[in-house]
């Protein structure tokens, strides 16, 4: 199975997209009022990627402001990356926050907490 790929610009209340074979990354703000909207596809292709794919991956999460709809929904795709195969060999999340913000580094830590995939944080300035 070819694995297609996603791209979204982003826009006032949503992050910028970037979902193929290798990488999968967000960016930006995700201030959306009904995030489901939003997120399902991006949660579906997910799901289908850990289904079809043994490609190393690498997931960046770069929020500049979530809100709680979001992180609801960035909980279920990491949950869901967590059953790739061979996980701690093949995938790799990078949680990036601003230096600091805080709220956003915990947020980090406690998704990281419910899931048993490798994580790495990154501060910037």
């Amino acid at each position: 199975m070819e694995i297609s790929r996603i791209e979204l610009d982003a826009a006032r209340e949503t992050p910028v997209v970037i979902m193929e074979e290798g990488l999968i990354s967000i960016k930006g703000r995700s201030i959306i009022e009904n995030a489901g909207d939003f997120y399902k596809p991006l949660y579906q292709w997910i799901t289908d990627y850990v289904a079809h794919s043994s490609e190393a991956t690498r997931v960046i999460f770069a929020f500049e402001f979530i809100n709680t709809s979001s992180t609801k929904w960035v909980y279920s795709m990491v949950k869901e990356l967590a059953k790739f195969n061979n996980v701690h060999k093949n995938l790799t999340i990078e949680w990036h926050y601003e230096k600091g913000d805080e709220e956003l580094f915990e947020l980090g830590e406690i998704i990281h907490s419910f899931i048993d995939c490798p994580f790495l944080f990154y501060e910037a300035e």
